[in-house]
């Protein structure tokens, strides 16, 4: 006696929508998405390599205000880091003998009327770097401190420079002093002192030329100096340079045409941080360099430029 045997239609079923609904899918995948890019063609144009270093703001002439005699202090009349000019009074004081006499000092001789008074006042004009007596009220002794008032015009910066840059400091060049708020001014380096730092560096005073309002004494700013100077450097942003690990090879993404982006390697000379300049090879004023979307590009990559 033959058996037949006979096929489910179901799981055949089953396989043949599975079949037919994968290729709808492989179909929507399409071509990967392109990279969105910027570019900046080369320019040509002056660029300048700076060397950067710390300095302190320093007030190296200062003069003491001190008690002429023993006295109380009635008033004071000047805050810590105001700006006084040369006799402008800053304290008043009564000695213990106007004070003892009272309101009988006039009675007993009008001539004096001013008897036992002192006024204290700026020997020169400056700033209030240190304030010893903030209020009225205190006896004090003949010769004890009242406040100290730095020249403001001696304002200088000074400079540790490690003694294998001395050669940018030569001549007493033009600088740019970086204050920490990113105010910058213009600043001229003096002649070296006769001493060097503790690290073998050596000491340099760095005065600004127009400082603007009051800098305060020890204050850590950044002092540029000239390290070289391009008259002609063909360069691009520095965000065009891309690098390997070690630092050693350096390369940019050039477009080869609307969509496609190769690999130019390249030889950098004068460098800023926002700026640098490109000795080889030299590129066409045309080219078209990738200065954003250009990091983890293949050669030959496919990319969309973007505005």
């Amino acid at each position: 006696m033959k058996r037949r045997f006979f096929l489910s239609p179901l799981p055949l079923a089953l396989l043949l929508a599975a079949c037919q609904g994968s290729a709808p899918a492989d179909e929507a995948a399409g071509p990967p998405p392109r990279a969105q890019v910027q570019v900046v063609a080369p320019a040509t144009q002056p660029l300048t390599q700076y060397r950067t270093f710390p300095a302190t703001s320093l007030y190296p002439r200062k003069s003491a205000v001190t008690a002429p005699v023993a006295a109380y202090v009635t008033s004071v009349r000047v805050r810590l880091g105001d700006r006084v000019r040369a006799g402008q009074v800053l304290f008043t004081l009564e000695t213990k003998e106007r004070r003892a006499l009272g309101g009988s000092i006039q009675r007993i001789d009008p001539s004096l009327k001013g008897f036992g008074r002192v006024a204290v006042a700026a020997p020169s004009a400056g700033i209030v770097s240190v304030l010893n007596i903030q209020q009225a009220g205190d006896y004090l002794l003949e010769g004890a401190p009242l406040c100290t008032v730095a020249e403001s015009s001696q304002l200088v910066f000074q400079l540790n420079l490690p003694y294998e840059y001395h050669s940018l400091a030569q001549g007493q060049p033009a600088c740019t002093i970086v204050l920490p708020d990113s105010t910058r001014l213009t600043g001229q380096v003096l002649a070296p002192l006769a001493s060097v730092s503790p690290g073998q560096a050596e000491v340099y005073l760095v005065r600004p030329l127009d400082p603007p309002g009051v800098i305060p004494e020890n204050l850590l700013a950044q002092v540029r100096l000239t390290q070289t100077r391009q008259p002609r450097a063909q360069t691009l942003p520095a965000s065009c340079v891309l690098a390997d690990e070690t630092l050693h090879h350096f390369w940019v993404m050039r477009l080869l045409n609307d969509s496609t982006a190769v690999k130019v390697p390249v030889t950098l000379g004068v460098q800023n941080p926002e700026t640098i300049e490109i000795k080889r090879p030299v590129f066409r004023p045309t080219d078209r360099i990738l200065r954003s979307g250009n990091y983890g590009l293949a050669d030959t990559a496919k990319v969309q430029v973007v505005q």
